[in-house]
């Protein structure tokens, strides 16, 4: 049996989080004796993981005012000490493979904390050219290609992503797609869940970080224009960030309060979606988006701009609306929607096609190859 290490940095809301439950929960655990190490005890994903496998995170779940100020030093000092150091005295333990199931910071440790005598595979999420945001965390991109060149193998999660990072920094012959794992039996049994969601008009829902790369100011820009030519719809905003009061600030000076909803961060927000006439996706930049890939499931039609992922997604299949990335082809995608109704069935049965190519087994036959490879 070998042993693998998972470095993820949280384990909280995000798409990447929900992928990594959904391998941490169908991962043949006869076969591998699996450790999970992450920063921070007490997350969205934390107890589930905990009941799976081997579990330590650097800090423990707050409890007083004194364990807050240590968590806050030992956090603090993960981000500044050599990786080194950190490598063996917040994770600890040999393995025969370590993953960094992230970009950024678990690749920076796992990569760069001197060799080990173990397979080390990275984990992409990004396009590393139109969102390089983990470029920070290694001071350039540089410093990035350098720690990157410390692993045995690369998985990009969609094919758009593979050629960024290889335009950006090589690696060819290390790199693997393996794209996100979606649980369509438990989303679709979570979407049968009752919810307050609105009749009157068309449907709208939204989830993802409030953070300036997903976009929502921009939507909510395009529908003030729509409400101003007479069009009536109704938007739900699920998820929480950064950005939430300045949003909550933009619905209200532009007036759609009956609109826009901002309904925060849902356990469950396929209960919502499911309901919806359409899934938008107004982001500048994604990898392969779960929650995209998630109303594909469900045969939720989805309005989305031009994103990493979204063709392979979509297959050969027209799910929806796949719209150049600016704010007027996403203003005409949604006035398209609007002003053609009868499409939503006809986007929902190539969904029912295209759903059944989300395949757990064949998803995970192709990670556990990769961790068996000598």
């Amino acid at each position: 049996m070998k042993s693998v290490l998972f470095f993820i940095e949280a384990l909280s809301s995000g798409g990447a989080e929900t992928v990594f439950n959904n391998l941490i929960r169908y991962i043949d655990k006869t076969k591998y004796d699996i450790t999970v190490v992450t920063e921070r005890d007490k997350e969205l994903f934390t107890d589930e993981i905990k009941s799976q496998v081997k579990f330590k995170s650097f800090v423990k779940a707050e409890r007083s005012k004194a364990r807050d100020i240590f968590n806050k030093t030992v956090i603090k000092s993960s981000l500044k000490a050599p990786e080194k150091i950190i490598r063996n005295f917040y994770i600890g333990g040999k393995y025969d493979i370590e993953v960094a199931f992230c970009e950024g910071y678990s690749t920076k440790i796992i990569g760069n904390s001197g060799s080990r005598n173990c397979k080390k595979i990275a984990w992409v999420h990004t396009d590393v050219i139109n969102n390089p945001w983990s470029e920070r965390i290694f001071g350039d991109a540089k410093g990035e290609k350098e720690c990157y060149s410390n692993f045995d193998k690369i998985v990009c999660v969609s094919e758009t992503i593979r050629q960024s990072f290889i335009k950006k920094y090589g690696f060819a012959d290390k790199i693997t797609v393996v794209p996100n794992i979606i649980d369509t039996e438990k989303i679709i049994l979570l979407s049968r869940e009752a919810c307050n969601t609105p009749a009157d008009h068309p449907y709208f829902t939204t989830a993802g970080r409030f953070e300036s790369v997903k976009g929502y100011e921009r939507l909510i820009d395009i529908l003030s224009k729509l409400k101003q030519e007479g069009y009536f719809f109704r938007l739900d905003m699920m998820g929480e960030g950064t950005l939430e009061a300045a949003l909550k600030e933009k619905i209200k000076s532009k007036n759609l309060f009956d609109e826009i909803r901002i309904i925060g961060f849902q356990n469950n927000p396929y209960k919502y979606i499911a309901k919806s006439d359409a899934f938008i996706c107004s982001s500048y930049a994604e990898g392969y988006s779960t929650v995209v890939a998630e109303s594909v499931a469900m045969n939720i039609p989805v309005i989305t701009t031009l994103c990493s992922g979204m063709k392979e997604i979509f297959g050969q299949n027209q799910c929806g609306i796949i719209c150049e990335n600016n704010d007027d082809a996403l203003y005409k995608a949604i006035k398209y929607f609007l002003d053609n109704p009868q499409k939503k069935e006809c986007y929902s049965h190539e969904e029912s096609i295209r759903a059944r190519e989300f395949s757990i087994s064949k998803q995970l036959n192709v990670v556990e190859k990769l961790l068996d490879e000598e």
